[in-house]
């Protein structure tokens, strides 16, 4: 009896080394697979509609291989509507790209100026960001074919400040005009709108004459410096989770003629939820366009067409990674930007199956992390992208992108 036991206890331990044996072995090449999964970059002979990466069934691995390459000829422009792409100092990659896809861009606009007030005068900061070597690269095609060159400048002041400039802004048309001269720019991009209203400055009568003024004595000093264009940063028409929107159609209308475009944030829909979802459902971003066509109310008068194409559609190409449990790395909120490189090197560490959702037409997937906690990851695809690329087209808007350096590279294929 004993004797049997002991040769039975002999089976199962070796049973046990067996089957540790295998885990480890399938461990092992599980460890070797994903090793194997590189992502390929530069360019190449093969168009976007022939990768794969168009499709709703999205294998991970096809995005890894693929995502990072791009079509061999960068010369040609696809999309009809004018195409604003933004850059910023600390993500390089979008200065790189701008200058490869650069035919495919009519402006670009890095990141570099602040205006600021010290000492009861206007301070324009961030000169040290300009590059000069790459705008002669992003102009390496000759004078008057290359992108223009309109820096932002962002608003940087509180509430009190603000009142002072906009009551008396002639400081602040002479520091950007110096910056606009200096630097030899084709125009700017101005941010301060959502400063105004997240401060509830524009529910004042009075500060929202003064910041409409302003916005238009902007635009003409920058048209008598020589025809330089004025593009202004707003939010959506249809705000994802406000009850009345932030900047309306009639603003729009009353400003078109001293604005050449208005950068609009068609994105973060779900960020301000606390809820894991889509960057920009395609049905919220037809909202925004369908209260541009007809208004708010019935007697609403119909914009030109000019006035129309000024409506630069806003695109994001980076994407959100939600914790849907509170984690230590994150805290409560558990969210956490997403760029290219992040998406490839969650996609190679996880191999997740990607999700497409017919409704909002976005592709997602979720991986759970070290600590156990689920996460919820939607980042544009190359279908994601053309979507709304068809909806800006079929509508005759432009495009804003947020920003050039956080997205693939076989996006820029699409404009």
């Amino acid at each position: 009896m004993a004797r049997g036991a002991s040769l039975a206890g002999v089976l199962a331990a070796g049973l046990l080394l067996l089957s540790m044996g295998g885990a480890a072995a399938a461990k092992r090449r599980n460890q070797r697979q994903r090793r194997d999964i590189e992502p390929r970059f530069g360019p190449v002979e093969e168009q976007i509609w022939d990768s794969g990466l168009m499709e709703k069934k999205l294998p991970f691995a096809t995005v890894v291989e693929k995502g990072r390459e791009y079509y061999e000829d960068a010369s040609q422009k696809r999309f009809k509507g004018f195409v604003l792409g933004y850059v910023t100092p600390w993500n390089k990659a979008g200065y790189q790209n701008a200058v490869t896809f650069r035919r495919k861009l009519d402006a670009v606009s890095p990141v570099w100026f602040q205006v600021r007030r010290e000492e009861g005068k206007i301070k324009i900061t961030g000169g040290h960001d300009y590059n000069k070597t790459w705008v002669e690269e992003l102009q390496q095609d000759g004078p008057g074919t290359g992108p223009l060159l309109v820096p932002r400048f962002i608003m940087e002041m509180d509430m009190q400040e603000q009142v002072e400039v906009l009551t008396n802004p002639a400081d602040l048309m002479t520091a950007i005009g110096t910056q606009v001269v200096g630097y030899k720019l084709d125009g700017i991009v101005f941010e301060a709108w959502s400063q105004w209203v997240a401060s509830n400055g524009m529910s004042n009568e009075q500060f929202r004459r003064a910041a409409l003024a302003t916005v238009m004595a902007l635009g003409q000093m920058l048209k008598a410096n020589g025809d330089k264009k004025l593009y202004l940063a707003v939010p959506p028409l249809y705000p994802a989770n406000e009850k009345a929107p932030w900047f309306a159609r009639e603003d729009l209308e009353m400003l078109a003629e001293h604005v050449d475009g208005f950068s609009v944030m068609t994105y973060d829909h779900n960020t301000g939820s606390g809820k894991a979802g889509p960057n920009a459902p395609v049905h919220w971003v037809r909202t925004n366009l369908l209260l541009l066509e007809k208004g708010a109310t019935d007697d609403a008068p119909k914009l030109s067409e000019a006035t129309f194409a000024k409506f630069l559609l806003g695109l994001n190409f980076y994407g959100w990674d939600f914790a849907l449990a509170p984690s230590a790395k994150r805290g409560a909120q558990g969210l956490a930007a997403v760029t290219a490189n992040d998406f490839v090197s969650l996609l190679q560490r996880h191999q997740p199956a990607l999700t497409w959702d017919d409704r909002t037409e976005e592709h997602s997937f979720e991986y759970t992390d070290k600590e156990g906690v689920p996460h919820s990851v939607w980042y544009p695809t190359p279908r994601s992208v053309e979507m709304r690329i068809q909806v800006a087209e079929e509508a005759k808007v432009g495009i804003s992108i947020w920003e050039l350096g956080q997205g693939l590279e076989r996006f820029f294929e699409l404009l």
